[in-house]
């Protein structure tokens, strides 16, 4: 089967192809919120930079603790707090710990340093991963059309009459060279873009983490 699809392969069949991988050439997938201000963004939801302090704070205003890299263990405490390998129990017995250190005066003023601290870390996380995340994708969209080009100069073998797929013993036609460079080509991109979704879902898992840190600190501030 495989052999009288890549025997027949046109501009039109390896579109089809690409596009059961969640690529097409001339529109996006109706899956996609497309956003016509970023055009290279592959996933459903819309694209935002950052995340918001509004979003998942209500406490003390942010700017008042911009000055949270000055303390070691803000700056410590806010890196470990995000990291995604840690369990939020531990992020919350971390959090507890620090604020029983506290002064009852320093008490609010360093966990909202805290809080910005960590946001801040998200925030710069979130940018890499999802610039990382468009480099990808365009590269896939390049990649679909040096396969879409490659699908036309395959050579058509045979009289153009159907054979077959399976020979006398249930064997399968081999494939010429050709066929089979266009074979691998397919699936090793079709895999590769299985990634993407799993990608899209980092910054929202991320955003999550940010809310449940924000709370954890929020339930140990004074006011």
């Amino acid at each position: 089967m495989l052999r009288r699809r890549l025997l027949s392969c046109s501009t039109l069949a390896t579109w089809a192809l690409l596009s059961g991988a969640g690529i097409g050439f001339g529109a996006a997938p109706p899956a996609l919120a497309k956003d016509e201000a970023t055009p290279d963004w592959p996933c459903v939801w819309r694209k935002t930079l950052e995340l918001d302090a509004a979003t998942i704070w209500d406490g003390p205003a942010p700017d008042s603790a911009k000055d949270w890299r000055n303390d070691n263990a803000v700056r410590e405490l806010s890196a470990y707090v995000i990291a995604r390998g840690v369990k939020m129990e531990a992020v919350d017995a971390a959090i507890k710990k620090f604020a029983d250190g506290l002064s009852d005066t320093d008490r609010d003023k360093k966990l909202t340093e805290l809080f910005v601290g960590a946001l801040s870390r998200t925030n710069d996380e979130r940018k890499l991963i999802m610039t990382g995340i468009e480099k990808f994708h365009k590269r896939q969209l390049a990649r679909a059309k040096e396969i879409e080009k490659e699908g036309i100069v395959v050579p058509k073998e045979g009289d153009g009459k159907p054979k077959d797929d399976m020979g006398a013993y249930g064997e399968i036609d081999k494939l010429s060279p050709e066929e089979e460079k266009m074979s691998w080509e397919i699936r090793v991109f079709q895999e590769r873009q299985q990634n993407i979704p799993i990608a899209c879902e980092i910054p929202q898992l991320m955003d999550e983490r940010a809310g449940a840190v924000a709370r954890s600190i929020r339930a140990l501030m004074k006011s």
